[in-house]
């Protein structure tokens, strides 16, 4: 069986990581679900994927398999297909584990992954479990690739991700409250996603520095960076979003 890359489920996860397969320079044949023909018909004419006739023959013309629907659709989709020992499954299904996975993919391998929407430009975290040569040779054209070697742990990466999207909110505030005080719309989004951009390319190109070494050592005595942060601080604004990542976790956890 060939090594093209099969992706059952075309919605926006296919989208962005089709989009960073070819912006990595990946030019396997990549066929991609009929599910979803608007976006199926898109990513065949920008990212030359082919659509195929149905799941299954999908399935049987590709070894490398990325799932790429919603955790509530998952089991109607494999509990119609037939793999087998030579298929790799690759779920991007959030919250469902290895065990109901493997129930569903009969003897073929399965992975689990999360690859978020920056991975269209090799950016942000894609986690891996458990690690497997050919998901690793894939993914890590993604962004940065980090793998688990237990399944709690991953699971804390379904957290991460839905932080990710959070993180757009808290810009826009920023960026509505910089163009409030004068700047055009281009002028403010610039300076914030820059600003934060910075911030994280410098706890990236510095990993051996705490990352509360580095806050201390910009926010000293006398700063104004530092009378904003403990304003921060005394109204616990951090707080917030760390009740949400137990809730989220609390979620997962429980299935719901």
């Amino acid at each position: 069986m060939s090594r093209s890359i099969g992706i059952l489920g075309a919605g926006h996860l296919a989208s962005y990581v089709v989009a960073g397969l070819r912006n990595a320079g990946d030019k396997r044949p990549i066929l991609v679900s009929p599910r979803g023909i608007t976006t199926a018909e898109r990513l065949r004419r920008d990212h030359d994927c082919i659509i195929a006739p149905d799941n299954q023959s999908l399935v049987d013309q590709c070894d490398l398999l990325l799932i790429a629907v919603k955790p509530a659709q998952l089991e109607d989709l494999l509990s119609n297909l037939s793999f087998t020992a030579h298929h790799l499954l690759i779920s991007c299904a959030a919250g469902v584990p290895l065990s109901t996975l493997k129930s569903l993919a009969g003897s073929a391998e399965v992975v689990r992954t999360l690859p978020l929407a920056p991975a269209e430009f090799a950016a942000g975290v894609v986690p891996l479990y458990p690690d497997h040569d050919s998901a690793n040779a894939l993914l890590s054209q993604l962004g940065e690739l980090i793998v688990f070697d237990s399944e709690d742990k991953f699971e804390l990466a379904a957290t991460a991700a839905c932080m990710n999207g959070w993180i757009y909110d808290f810009l826009d505030q920023l960026t509505d409250w910089f163009t409030g005080q004068g700047l055009d719309a281009d002028q403010a989004r610039a300076l914030v996603t820059h600003s934060v951009s910075g911030a994280t390319a410098l706890a990236s190109a510095r990993p051996e520095l705490p990352l509360r070494e580095i806050c201390d050592s910009i926010a000293t005595e006398g700063t104004f960076t530092k009378a904003g942060l403990d304003m921060l601080r005394q109204q616990n604004a951090m707080q917030p979003w760390i009740d949400a990542c137990a809730a989220i976790q609390n979620a997962l956890k429980s299935g719901s």
